[in-house]
């Protein structure tokens, strides 16, 4: 290959790299500033004292979506389950990380594989290996806490 060649191979992968970052960015930039995003739901607060009051200081929330606003707001440390996809993943998961506590805003899910098990109807599905423990309505969203049931 001639070295002009390999720099326009390098130039194209550069603005590939560049585009997808932008488009990205404006995604995360539009999810953050919608009018429905939870730093315009004026109940978001609340339910999330609320979710920090029945999960214990030191526990981690799995979270099916908006970790950073979880944690901020709880003072628990949130996590994603990236990776995970299905419910008995899920179970596993949580049970060999020693994670008690899942956090469902209904309906949302950054695990594209596990979208329709937090959908409204899916969630029906976690009652066999989670306990509801508390239920909340916000303005934009209906944020579920469970507590995973005992493996014995």
């Amino acid at each position: 290959m001639k070295p002009t060649n390999v720099n326009r191979i390098f130039l194209a992968i550069s603005i590939v790299m560049i585009a997808s970052s932008i488009v990205t960015y404006v995604e995360q930039v539009e999810d953050i500033a919608s009018p429905r995003s939870v730093i315009h739901d004026k109940h978001f607060i609340a339910v999330m004292n609320n979710i920090s009051a029945q999960a214990p200081a030191d526990s981690v929330l799995v979270v099916s979506t908006n970790a950073p606003f979880v944690t901020y707001f709880t003072g628990h440390i949130a996590k994603v389950p990236f990776g995970v996809t299905s419910k008995k993943a899920l179970v596993d998961y949580m049970r060999r990380n020693h994670y008690d506590y899942l956090v469902v805003f209904e309906g949302r899910s950054q695990v594209t594989e596990l979208k329709s098990l937090f959908s409204p109807k899916g969630v029906q599905s976690l009652a066999e290996d989670f306990q509801c423990i508390g239920s909340y309505q916000t303005d934009f969203s209906k944020i579920l806490l469970y507590k995973i049931k005992d493996s014995t």
